[in-house]
C-alpha cells in the first residue's frame, strides 16, 4: 500500500511534466513561422497558426493549401536526433530525399508514386528536430514551399 502511495505522485508528476512540455512546444511551434511567411510561401492568405492535437504542432490552413510545423519531442526513450536518424532510413512506399541548405541535415519525405499527397521536410539542427509539412501542391512544387518555411523555422533555433 505504501508503494502505491509513493508511486501515484511520481506518475502524476511525470504526466504533468509531459503535458507542460507539450503545451510549451505547441506555443513555440506557432511562433517559429509567422502568418505572413506562411501566406507568402503558400501563395494564399493564411490565418494565424493554431495548435492541433499532436504535441508540439501548429497548423496554418487556407483555401486548399495548408502547412504544419511539428517540433519533435523525446518519445519512446528516443531523443529528437535519434528519431531523425531513424526516419532517414525510410519505410517501404516512402521516398526519402536528402536536401541541403536547411539546418545541419534535412530530408524530404513523401509517399512514393504519388504526386499530390503532401510532402514533409524533416530538419535536424543541433539537438533539435522539426518537420514542416505542406499540402495542396504537386510534390515538385511543394519542395520549395516546404524548404522556405523550414529555413524560416530553422533560423529561430
Amino acid at each position: 500500500m505504501r508503494r502505491i502511495i509513493r508511486t501515484v505522485p511520481v506518475i502524476a508528476g511525470l504526466l504533468l511534466s509531459c503535458a507542460v512540455q507539450s503545451r510549451a512546444a505547441d506555443a513555440v511551434a506557432c511562433t517559429m513561422i509567422t502568418q505572413a511567411q506562411v501566406s507568402a510561401a503558400l501563395g494564399i492568405s493564411a490565418p494565424a497558426g493554431t495548435p492541433i492535437s499532436r504535441p508540439g504542432t501548429c497548423q496554418w490552413i487556407g483555401k486548399g493549401r495548408y502547412a504544419t510545423l511539428t517540433i519533435t519531442l523525446p518519445r519512446g526513450g528516443k531523443s529528437p536526433v535519434e528519431q531523425f536518424n531513424a526516419g532517414k532510413k525510410g519505410l517501404a512506399g516512402i521516398t526519402i530525399e536528402p536536401v541541403s541548405g536547411v539546418g545541419d541535415d534535412a530530408y524530404y519525405v513523401y509517399y512514393s508514386g504519388t504526386t499530390r499527397a503532401g510532402l514533409g521536410l524533416v530538419v535536424k539542427k543541433g539537438s533539435n528536430e522539426f518537420e514542416v509539412r505542406v499540402y495542396g501542391f504537386d510534390v515538385d512544387k511543394a519542395k520549395p514551399v516546404a524548404k522556405t518555411l523550414a529555413q524560416e523555422a530553422a533560423g529561430k533555433i
